[in-house]
């Protein structure tokens, strides 16, 4: 039993070792990651948006703000370095003006509806970095007092470009608009996407600009513009953490995303 604890030990010290060089002592580990506040995480194994960012092998903690209660929101976000709005059902249309139209809508989800309100509202006071991906894109655009298509295939004739049928994915490309901030992630221009949405942007909030689009002339991405309030603010139709992780575009709005946390986390420490 002796000579069995001993190899054990022996085993471990390395181990060890390395905790202790590459990471420091674990108060600094945890003093230096990033927390980033996800809307909602998607249940399916292999296509997390944690998972998706996880393989930028950068250190962060992800906050699920649908597994908490409302009013514990804002206090969240307090110790949060950026906000990521997820892909997920329709919003209610009554939140852009068209509350008659819900017989084309899908299910819907006010009460989520009702605490991202609240996180986006307050990312923007504390001046959070904050992207968007696929319904996350629709909700900061009505957010800030913009509009949707109830449905693309009736509304504008997209047919099975951005969804095939009720549920499948669609391929598809997109341009990236220039003197953007996506146009500086990558020198190429267009890029095949992975596409889930039966609905997208009708009219373009005021603060937004568009940064992609679709060959059906669809707003595939928004930034925010100088005087919108934000320092960073990103969304994207389609899903990034649906592609494969070789995918360029995918891991560059990943580390771009990071990069906006860690000059907030940065700025907030020097306060």
């Amino acid at each position: 039993m002796k000579t069995l604890l001993l190899s054990y030990r022996f085993l471990l010290l390395p181990l060890l070792f390395s905790l202790y060089f590459s990471c420091g002592s674990i108060t600094e580990q945890v003093d230096d990651i990033l927390v980033i506040a996800i809307s909602k995480e998607r249940k399916t194994e292999g296509k997390l948006y944690g998972e998706w960012l996880a393989h930028q092998q950068i250190p962060f903690r992800s906050i699920d703000l649908s597994l908490i209660a409302i009013d514990a929101i804002p206090d969240s976000l307090a110790k949060s370095h950026a906000l990521l709005l997820t892909g997920g059902a329709d919003i209610y249309p009554g939140r852009y003006g068209k509350e008659s139209d819900t017989a084309r809508c899908g299910v819907f989800d006010l009460e989520r509806d009702a605490f991202e309100a609240l996180a986006f509202q307050t990312a923007k006071k504390l001046g959070l970095p904050v992207l968007g991906i696929c319904r996350g894109m629709q909700f900061i655009n009505v957010a800030m007092g913009g509009t949707l298509w109830i449905d693309l295939p009736s509304d504008i004739g997209s047919g099975d470009l951005h969804r095939i049928g009720e549920e499948d994915w669609s391929d598809h490309e997109v341009v990236i608009m220039p003197e953007t901030l996506l146009s500086t992630l990558t020198d190429a221009s267009e890029f095949l996407v992975a596409s889930n949405h039966h609905q997208g942007i009708e009219q373009l909030a005021p603060g937004l600009k568009a940064a992609a689009m679709s060959q059906d002339m669809l707003i595939e991405a928004v930034e925010s513009t100088e005087d919108a309030g934000f320092k960073y603010l990103v969304a994207v139709q389609w899903h990034p953490e649906w592609m494969d992780r070789s995918d360029e575009l995918s891991g560059k709005i990943a580390v771009s995303f990071f990069e906006a946390a860690k000059e907030f986390k940065a700025l907030k420490e020097k306060l």
